[in-house]
């Protein structure tokens, strides 16, 4: 019996059963469809997670330290000339210093005290950090209302600040807007508000932010003495996430030989990078991505135990028919020939129209994200077709066809003709 023929009778049988095929193929359905889904909706989410992180994937931390071991040398504060000489380090492309300290409340306490002059003696504890025109590429952070200090104004120590979304809320409202163009005494300093930063989170929404000459100048005035040109912190950005090592290596390097530093564990600074946690996330997330629809293909398995089961009840159901087919010359591999196709094309056709409902679902995703807000937490959220794991369901399902189809067809064409006929 040529192929074609035994194809003809394999889906004639499926015909003759179709709402027991159709009740077999949903199991494989779901579980097609669910997969597909899964690993799409996951690489969307990865593929998501990736492009957040991806801007500070390349940042470097540097902050002074005391070291906790006795015998080395005393501890040096960072200073505008590490800076300098960060700054030429190959891997390194943008710097960020910055500096803190602490001002005196009207209440003689010791604080961060922001004053607001027009609206009376209203007290508000914040940070006050001095930084350069960069500012908000290294931070990623973002404004509300009005606009970040630029390079002039850096450079001339303009007293002007961009306030915190907290601390702008406190003393002028909760309009942003209504903070531009206001005043605000810090110590013995007025400043003039240009900008509202986006809100961060509390710790990040309390600050505010000016250029770094003036802070040191006016704001903290003589509680720097001395360390006029010391740095709280730097913040580095390498030439990218590869060259992340390297410029941190190099930074070690510089810092040890300006601080006469012969041993790590004297080291009276701090390097941090967001490398390492930054693999390890990402890694936790392509386990996440990948188990979820490794779960999901449970479904697959279940799926093709109610093709076996089918199969079997067919055989049984066509002993007669078996029979006949094997007295009139049908081979034992023609016989088995039948049982296999019928069950891969059984499976095969649920796979396909699983697949189908997948992508469709996907695509219904999309449709529905691109209507939403694009600059909602969703807008990096991009879910991908994945034709691996389309591949592989689909694959996954002729193989439980020709596994679930294997056994009956074994035992059907080990029927004796004569056996076959006299069943009931």
């Amino acid at each position: 019996m040529i192929l074609r023929d035994i194809l003809a009778i394999a889906f004639r049988s499926l015909r003759a059963h179709k709402l027991r095929s159709v009740l077999t193929m949903l199991g494989l359905v779901i579980g097609v469809a669910a997969v597909v889904l899964l690993s799409s909706l996951g690489q969307g989410l990865l593929g998501s997670v990736n492009a957040a992180i991806e801007p500070v994937a390349n940042s470097i931390t540097v902050v002074p330290k005391v070291s906790p071991y006795p015998g080395g040398p005393p501890a040096k504060p960072l200073t505008d000339a590490d800076v300098a000489a960060i700054a030429k380090i190959p891997q390194v492309a943008e710097m960020v210093p910055s500096v803190t300290g602490a001002t005196t409340g009207a209440a003689g306490q010791s604080a961060k005290a922001v004053t607001a002059t027009t609206q009376g003696a209203q007290y508000l504890s914040a940070s006050v950090e001095g930084t350069t025109a960069n500012y908000l590429q290294a931070s990623q952070r973002e404004l509300v209302a009005g606009r970040f200090f630029n390079t002039v104004e850096d450079d001339n120590g303009a007293k002007v600040a961009v306030m915190g979304s907290l601390v702008g809320q406190a003393l002028f409202g909760p309009d942003p807007h209504a903070a531009l163009g206001r005043t605000v005494r810090l110590n013995s300093t007025t400043v003039k508000v240009i900008g509202v930063l986006k809100s961060y989170g509390a710790a990040n929404d309390n600050v505010v932010v000016m250029p770094l000459k003036a802070v040191r100048a006016g704001v903290f005035g003589s509680s720097f003495g001395t360390g006029a040109n010391h740095v709280s912190r730097l913040t580095v950005k390498a030439t990218s996430t590869q060259a992340v090592p390297a410029a941190k290596a190099q930074i070690q390097e510089v810092l040890r030989e300006r601080h006469h530093i012969d041993s790590p564990q004297y080291d009276d600074f701090q390097v941090q990078d967001l490398g390492s946690r930054v693999t390890t996330f990402t890694s936790l997330m392509t386990l996440v991505t990948n188990a979820v629809p490794a779960a999901a293909a449970i479904s697959l398995l279940v799926g093709g135990i109610g093709v076996l089961n089918i199969m079997l009840v067919s055989v049984t159901d066509r002993t007669r028919e078996i029979g006949t087919r094997k007295a009139v010359g049908a081979s034992d591999s023609a016989i088995m020939g039948q049982f296999v196709l019928e069950s891969i094309a059984l499976a095969g056709l649920g796979g396909l129209i699983g697949v189908g409902a997948g992508i469709g679902a996907i695509l219904g995703i999309k449709q529905l994200l691109a209507g939403m807000a694009a600059g909602g937490p969703l807008k990096t959220f991009d879910p991908t077709i994945s034709l691996p794991a389309v591949g592989l369901a689909f694959a996954i399902c002729l193989v439980i066809g020709l596994i679930a189809g294997g056994y009956p067809a074994w035992r059907a064409a080990r029927l004796e003709p004569i056996e076959a006929l006299r069943f009931e």
